[in-house]
């Protein structure tokens, strides 16, 4: 920058000596003032642009760019906008899911043989729903491809069972319940979690995660219909945990999660641990 104008001074020097010898600034013997105007458009040959920082020689009507000040607030600006930019927070349902509910590690020991199947599922009639209240997202590189994301998961899981019975806490056991002239009978849970995950983007629109989940039971009942009958369920893992994943394209796709905290406590029900398929929306 010194030297441009260094040859800028040099060259605004030679100019004004031209314009000297042509009697463009004339000095009389009897006038000791300039004309003005010769004076301001001498004044403009080498000025400074101070909206674009640009330091400009104007010369026979023509403009010469000599350099260009950084401008440290834009940079302060675009320094704070890439320091917001990574993380988003959003609140609302952000997140859906809806699949089946199952059981397939479902084992009856302890229980009579004439006692097994009494929690055999209609899978088609066992359903999950669960949804994403809260949203947070954390990312980690400056591709932001790869970050950590959590929130509040609410969710509720439908299991339709296949036999006419239902089940019962009976003492410091689940015993099955013969129903008579009841019909439809199924256990209900409710739960209120906290995801952690980690998400990937190997392409545009393409997302791929992996949750470990902590929940509460908040809600379990059992339920039969014609006539009508709800009954609290005791003798739930009130605290689990799990693993989930999803894969998605352009924000639908597929989930699988899976409980791995058992249903029951320990020698109070049939062995078996929830899992989950079914579709994903928002992840």
């Amino acid at each position: 920058m010194k030297m441009r104008v260094m040859w800028a001074a040099m060259l605004l020097f030679t100019i004004t000596s031209l314009q000297a010898q042509e009697n463009v600034l004339t000095l009389d013997n009897t006038t000791t003032e300039m004309d003005s105007l010769q004076i301001q458009q001498a004044s403009e040959l080498l000025r400074s642009e101070g909206k674009n920082g640009e330091l400009v020689l104007a010369i026979g009507g023509q403009q010469i760019t000599l350099g260009k000040a950084t401008n440290s607030s834009n940079v302060a600006v675009n320094a704070s906008e890439r320091a917001a930019s990574r993380h988003q927070f959003s609140f609302g349902i952000m997140a859906f899911e809806f699949g089946y509910s199952l059981l397939p590690d479902l084992s009856y020991e302890g229980y009579s043989p004439m006692e097994e199947g009494f929690m055999d599922l209609r899978t088609g009639n066992s359903g999950h729903l669960g949804w994403r209240v809260l949203d947070m997202e954390f990312f980690l590189n400056r591709s932001q491809n790869l970050s950590l994301v959590t929130g509040f998961n609410w969710s509720n899981d439908f299991y339709r069972f296949h036999n006419e019975w239902s089940i019962e806490k009976v003492g410091d056991r689940i015993e099955p319940v013969a129903m008579v002239d009841k019909k439809k009978s199924k256990l209900i849970t409710t739960q209120l979690g906290i995801p952690l995950g980690l998400k990937y983007r190997p392409a545009r629109q393409v997302e791929l995660t992996a949750f470990l989940f902590g929940e509460v039971v908040v809600n379990a009942h059992t339920m039969v219909k014609k006539p009508k009958e709800q009954v609290d369920m005791r003798g739930l893992n009130t605290l689990r945990y799990g693993v989930q994943a999803t894969a998605t394209y352009h924000n639908i796709g597929f989930y699988v999660k899976y409980t791995c905290t058992p249903l029951f406590r320990p020698n109070i029900g049939p062995k078996c641990h929830p899992l989950s398929i079914g579709l994903a929306w928002g992840f």
